[in-house]
């Protein structure tokens, strides 16, 4: 066990570095994080009216009713400020960038061909006005307004996701608007924008307020924004949940995300890389520990699990990467499945090894689904003893090729029903077999399993010419590996062990085929086979045992007992 949560420790701390080795080329996982990240904000995306900020629009019908956007004179602005006194602040989208002109023919009737003067004047009276600049030039207004850096800049991928405090060093138009109402804590420089759809914000169309269609008053205490969201304005941008998004909007989502300090923020990576290892690591134990059946659909329901906490989060203003987690549990489940298939699997040719010359195919492909504890263990099993009875002075007096051949008929046969009863073959000791049911491979009843075996075994052995004894007894041994690092051998020790071997020297002391111990008989006779009947023999004394031992024989019903 500690083994496997060394190596489970192991994989998951190399696909961790391994990852984030690779992820260094940002190219890796990026373009996936962000498709996940406007995945997210299709889920989560909110609807609430935004009651502070007030879009006055260029839109259609207001370059139907006051002509084409690039013959506007600087008064059509000059004039809207009127209606917008009593406004917190004015923020305008529109990039004044050169000195206003006349047309030709309309310069005649004014003495001074600019209205220039009449912006600045009204700027002035206003108060709280905020233009909007480029990094490569200021507007033409500079002494009675404040100036912010207008551009929207996009991921790489042409995506606005992100705002920033500063461009270049220069404080960004949304900052500027926001910076005397941010109600809790300072932004950060560069910040995930908390986007609304356009229906969010109450939009006015510009030729409303110029034409004073929209009273005053309703702008008290706004936040006003006036830009173009007309298309032929060309300013639509991509946004996480729409790719055609007007950039008015995208700047009144910076005001708000400021003013209410509502960005997204990012989970620190050392918290990220801490959960994906914790995770990693879970997947790691299962895929070690458990069979496929098990931990694939563990580890799906893990990840979907991660995925829906990760969508909560973000719902509720964090981001926690995604990709570079899946990475490293994707490498996680693959080094785990390689270290199976290479060191479990390796374990298991040799279980199989081993055992193949001890078990059954059938109980060697249990054994491998339940893997036994190759160190020494306490187990309950049943020990047989049986040896055959005058084989010495029948191998003295026969053709040592006869005696072979008849030996290994013998033995064959015994091991054949002891495969059969779910035993295993410890070992011969010349022409003894020693056999073990129950260990390392759990028999429900191994006692009984033994007790049919034996009696196979008289009979198998009858008809092959051989008279032999049986000692069996059971009991708790310890069974394990036992030897030196030159040889080693499976086997099981213990006085249950010691107390077979004597019981099948008392056979012939008894003059009985089977002899059996009160550890045997009382697990065999639990099952009340009507086929088995017990006989009591008494007591015998054993060598190593100060108490004479209550020892018992069997039969089928209706058998002799004698041997």
């Amino acid at each position: 066990m500690k083994n496997r949560l060394f190596a489970a420790f192991i994989i998951t701390v190399a696909a961790t570095i391994l990852v984030n080795a690779v992820c260094l080329y940002r190219p890796l996982y990026e373009p996936f994080e962000r498709r996940i990240y406007d995945l997210k904000y299709a889920l989560v995306l909110k609807n609430n009216k935004i009651e502070n900020i007030v879009v006055v629009d260029i839109d259609e019908a207001s370059l139907v009713k006051l002509g084409r956007y690039q013959n506007w004179p600087r008064v059509y602005f000059a004039q809207i400020l009127q209606s917008l006194s009593k406004a917190k602040v004015v923020g305008f989208d529109v990039f004044f960038g050169e000195p206003d002109t006349l047309p030709v023919e309309a310069r005649k009737f004014y003495s001074k061909p600019s209205f220039d003067t009449l912006m600045e004047d009204m700027i002035a009276d206003h108060g709280r006005v905020v233009l909007v600049s480029s990094i490569s030039g200021l507007p033409v207004f500079t002494l009675h307004n404040k100036i912010g850096v207008g551009e929207i800049l996009a991921d790489f991928d042409g995506v606005v996701r992100r705002g920033y405090s500063e461009i270049e060093g220069i404080p960004a138009f949304a900052s500027v608007i926001a910076a005397d109402y941010i109600l809790e804590k300072t932004p950060p420089a560069k910040f995930f924008i908390n986007f609304y759809p356009e229906s969010s914000f109450r939009k006015i169309s510009y030729s409303d307020v110029y034409f004073h269609r929209v009273p005053v008053e309703f702008f008290e205490n706004k936040i006003v924004l006036v830009g173009g969201t007309a298309p032929g304005l060309f300013d639509r941008h991509a946004v996480p949940f729409d790719r055609n998004y007007p950039g008015l909007l995208i700047q009144a989502n910076l005001v708000n995300t400021l003013v209410t300090g509502s960005w997204i923020n990012e989970v620190p990576y050392c918290y990220c890389l801490l959960a994906t290892f914790l995770i990693a690591l879970l997947f790691a134990v299962f895929t070690l520990y458990r069979s496929w059946w098990f931990y694939l659909p563990a580890g799906l329901i893990i990840s979907s699990l991660f995925m829906v906490a990760i969508t909560f989060m973000f719902a509720r203003g964090w981001e926690f990467g995604m990709v570079r987690p899946f990475y490293v549990f994707i490498l996680t489940l693959i080094f785990g499945l390689g270290y199976r298939y290479q060191f479990e699997e390796r374990e298991k040719r040799k279980i199989r090894s081993v055992f193949s010359r001890y078990y059954s195919r059938e109980l060697v492909d249990k054994l491998i689904k339940h893997t036994p504890q190759l160190g020494g263990e306490k187990v309950d099993c049943t020990i047989i003893f049986a040896d055959i009875r005058n084989f010495t002075p029948y191998a003295e007096q026969s053709d040592p090729q006869r005696v072979e051949d008849s030996l290994n008929r013998f033995l064959d046969a015994m091991v054949q029903i002891v495969f059969k009863y779910q035993g295993r073959i410890d070992k011969f000791i010349g022409d003894c077999v020693m056999a073990v049911f129950g260990s390392p491979m759990t028999v429900p009843n191994h006692a009984l399993n033994a007790c049919f075996a034996a009696l196979e075994m008289i009979k198998r052995a009858e008809e092959l010419g051989f008279k032999i004894g049986i000692g069996i007894n059971s009991g708790e041994v310890i069974s394990g590996n036992f030897g030196s690092l030159m040889r080693m051998e499976y086997t099981v020790i213990g006085d249950a062990v010691n107390l077979a071997a004597r019981l099948e020297t008392a056979t012939k002391e008894l003059n009985q085929s089977i002899v059996l111990g009160k550890a045997t008989h009382e697990r065999a006779s639990r099952s009340k086979i009507m086929t088995l009947e017990f006989i009591e023999l008494g007591s015998v004394k054993v060598k190593g045992k100060e108490e004479p031992q209550p020892v018992y024989t069997l039969r089928r019903v209706g058998e002799n007992v004698s041997a």
